[in-house]
């Protein structure tokens, strides 16, 4: 009987303190393993973060850089000749709707998703005056990792004053790797529109 009272007793026990594990409480070494996996959790989100950014201003800039051909093109459809086109009579004409408020309200001046100065010049491809050019400062690490969708839609791309891709320039990403990281931290990309 004595015997039968002792594993009572355990059982009796062992059941307490089931019931209390499954009470939604943590040991002290639960508790330190949810603690650690939250600190890992932490430094990877930490970690991780920049290249998330990156990355995402960088399809932000693509995109951006891409509609922004667009509207230049929609805005001289019948111009095969350049030289009266200016950052206004463009975005008079709808060029630059893609920026929303970044675009001056006498549309006079344009920033960019890195809250830098857009500007527009004309030049010169083939033959004078046949190129809209559109001057864009970015990260550095944005500029390598766009560069290259950049250069399907312009014309010609030139990054820190070293031409990229163009009609007689063959894309290298070793050379846009070199030209985005030529300048510091910041890059000044000229992408080239033209009809030619």
């Amino acid at each position: 009987m004595q015997q039968e009272t002792k594993k009572a007793y355990r059982a009796r026990i062992l059941g307490l303190a089931r019931r209390k594990r499954q009470s939604g409480e943590l040991s002290l070494i639960e508790a330190g393993a949810y603690m650690a996996g939250a600190a890992l959790l932490a430094i990877a989100v930490i970690k991780g973060g920049a290249y998330v950014y990156t990355n995402i201003k960088t399809s932000q800039f693509t995109s951006e850089a891409q509609m922004f051909h667009t509207g230049m093109l929609n805005a001289t459809q019948n111009d095969s000749d350049f030289s009266a086109e200016t950052l206004q009579t463009l975005a008079t004409n709808r060029a630059f709707d893609e920026a929303g408020a970044r675009l001056a309200t006498d549309k006079s001046t344009l920033k960019g998703i890195f809250d830098q100065a857009v500007t527009v010049s004309v030049g010169t491809l083939v033959t004078a005056n046949d190129t809209l050019i559109l001057t864009y400062e970015v990260p550095a690490a944005v500029c390598s990792l766009s560069v290259a969708a950049l250069t399907n839609t312009y014309s010609q791309v030139s990054v820190n004053g070293t031409i990229v891709a163009g009609p007689t320039t063959t894309f290298s990403s070793a050379t846009a790797g070199t030209a985005c990281a030529s300048a510091g931290a910041y890059a000044s990309v000229a992408m080239y529109t033209s009809r030619t």
